[in-house]
């Protein structure tokens, strides 16, 4: 993707039509001198009367080069509006829709492939990168108008004096080349402040997620906030102020060329060559004219450097997310399916150079429909891994899923998807209901609301929440309310009950997930809550990234019996799920 490609494809005719504008507008512009110079030159016979004319009262010498004159600047203000206002509404509509597809990269990107690339670098890319992209391609159809001005007064000095035009030529290419050193310079800045923006956007967002374990120690929070946050904040500072200083220092340098130039012709070029008064007028007027076409092409050289260093960025991040490969298909195309067979299933993450990441695998179990099934384990087990394999958010680098008969593959990876709702540990409440509106959802809606304690926080209207400024434990039951509004297949519950009021941890486990059970979902439950685990099917306890044991319900009604004996003399140390697995082996033992 090229700086100006972007609004080339969004309106290739507007495009054209505000670059022939500008260009008429710049040959128009530079028109302006000569025709001033040639009134000045004929103002010897205004004395006369000759060639004159009356307007508005107004006595007008040489009326018809006048009336030119004048039509010139009306047309240049007109083409040039146009060709301005044009190139402004095509760059809002490029704004929107560059940003759109990022979003849809986004969208369509692997999970794994955003959690490596992370949240902060892509907001950053999005809000940054994408304004400053725009405001330097905008900024193209100007340098256009100015580059033609300023050949077009060239071509007036080469008509006066050729000797003046090669002179003048020679300076201003010593200028540009001269010029491009600090840019150069400057431009080295502007890529370090760029690399820290990610930085700084990360510590932006470590500030506000962080707050609460910040606000409970003072030293800790000084510590962040000048070592992590004021840190990147004055990298950023710094590396713009040495940037925008050296840019400044040559837009400066270049804005004098002009008159540098204008002082060697008054002073010494005319000791060396033959120039007339009158040709001498001509120059440096048409000098003194440039000055400004000159100075917007050296002002506006930064935003097109940056620009460019974002457009990079844009670019890169773009390569880095891939999109999924599996084609776009609705749930209704795939078979009904009683059971959920994972066989031989293996994942690695991506781990860095000199080390492999975290592997689970090879893994066999069987999910089936009607019944709830809890995956426990601790730490570092791979319990969220393999929620993700069996959500079908990451793809299996071994072994194959199948749902019934059917086998999961590219074709029917997506249709899959669609049927499976999941609440994880660090999910994301949204404002409303994205689920399709079912024909009992209102009376679903008042019967969870009462059920989960919610109906005095919050209300739902046109199915939009009216806050989301709520408790942990609050938002959490809100996504389980919009999560049993769907109707899928599979629900997968990750810690769901972690930071819930007992109440409501025995409103989840004793009847939500029941109910889910009766309707026929095939229910998964990540969990450490063991004086629950009665209320499973099946329980799978991972640990090391495999299925150490998997235990049905006949065994887990024994255990419950024997959980309360094992936890009073075990270890705390062990902890629960280690006391659960010993009052399993207790269970085992019992007649």
């Amino acid at each position: 993707m090229k700086l100006f490609d972007l609004f080339i494809q969004r309106a290739p005719n507007r495009i054209f039509l505000s670059i022939v504008l500008g260009a008429l507008s710049g040959i128009c512009y530079s028109l302006l001198i000569p025709l001033v110079q040639a009134g000045i030159n004929g103002s010897g016979g205004a004395a006369s009367g000759g060639d004159s004319a009356v307007f508005l009262g107004f006595e007008v010498y040489q009326y018809k080069l006048a009336l030119v004159f004048f039509a010139i600047c009306a047309f240049v203000l007109v083409t040039r509006s146009i060709s301005q206002v044009s190139l402004m509404r095509v760059a809002m509509d490029v704004t929107t829709e560059l940003r759109k597809t990022l979003y849809q990269q986004i969208a369509r990107a692997p999970i794994a492939d955003l959690e490596r690339i992370g949240s902060s670098k892509l907001i950053a890319t999005i809000t940054t990168d994408v304004g400053r992209i725009v405001f330097g391609a905008r900024a193209l159809p100007d340098l256009l108008i100015s580059a033609v001005t300023i050949v077009g007064m060239l071509g007036f000095m080469a008509y006066l004096n050729f000797s003046v035009f090669v002179f003048v030529l020679q300076a201003i290419a010593f200028g540009v080349v001269t010029y491009q050193i600090p840019v150069f310079i400057a431009n080295r800045y502007f890529q370090r402040s760029r690399q820290r923006i990610d930085s700084l956007q990360e510590a932006i967002q470590g500030l506000i997620a962080g707050a609460k374990e910040l606000k409970l120690d003072a030293d800790k929070r000084e510590r962040y906030f000048q070592d992590v946050l004021m840190e990147n904040e004055y990298a950023v500072l710094e590396a713009d102020k040495a940037g925008n200083t050296v840019i400044r220092l040559a837009a400066n340098y270049g804005d004098m060329i002009s008159f540098f130039v204008i002082g060697v012709i008054a002073y010494v070029f005319i000791n060396y060559h033959a120039i007339t008064p009158s040709e001498l007028t001509g120059v440096v007027m048409a000098m003194l004219y440039i000055t400004t076409p000159i100075a917007l092409v050296i002002n506006t050289v930064p935003s097109v450097v940056m620009a460019k260093i974002s457009l990079n960025k844009v670019n890169s991040i773009m390569r880095s997310i891939p999109a999924e490969s599996y084609p776009a298909a609705k749930s209704a195309d795939v078979p009904a399916w009683n059971e959920l067979r994972v066989r031989g299933l293996r994942y690695q993450h991506r781990g860095s150079k000199d080390e492999a990441g975290f592997q689970i695998g090879p893994i066999d179990l069987d999910i089936r429909r009607g019944e709830v099934t809890f995956i426990v384990g601790g730490n570092g087990s791979g319990k969220s891994t393999l929620s993700k394999l069996l959500t079908l958010h990451y793809s299996a680098s071994e072994g194959e899923i199948l749902f019934g008969e059917q086998r999961l593959d590219a074709d029917n990876f997506a249709a899959y998807r669609q049927r499976i709702c999941a609440i994880y540990s660090d999910y994301y409440l949204f404002d409303r209901l994205l689920c399709e509106r079912k024909p009992e959802e209102e009376e679903r809606i008042k019967e969870y609301m009462a059920l989960l304690k919610l109906e005095d926080k919050l209300a739902i209207e046109q199915r939009r929440f009216s806050t989301t400024a709520l408790s942990d434990g609050q938002r959490k039951r809100l996504a389980l309310l919009a999560a049993l509004l769907e109707d899928k297949d599979l629900y997968l519950f990750d810690e769901w009950a972690a930071d819930q009021d007992p109440s409501f941890k025995e409103v989840f486990y004793r009847r939500i997930v029941h109910e889910l059970k009766a309707r026929g979902k095939a229910v998964i439950v990540i969990s450490h809550d063991d004086r629950f685990f009665d209320e499973a099917d099946r329980l799978i306890y991972m640990e090391q990234g495999r299925v150490r044991e998997t235990i049905d319900r006949p065994r887990l009604a024994l255990a419950a019996e024997s959980v309360a004996l094992a936890a009073a003399v075990i270890p705390q140390s062990l902890g629960r799920p280690a006391a659960a697995q010993e009052a399993f082996a207790i269970a085992d033992q019992e007649p």
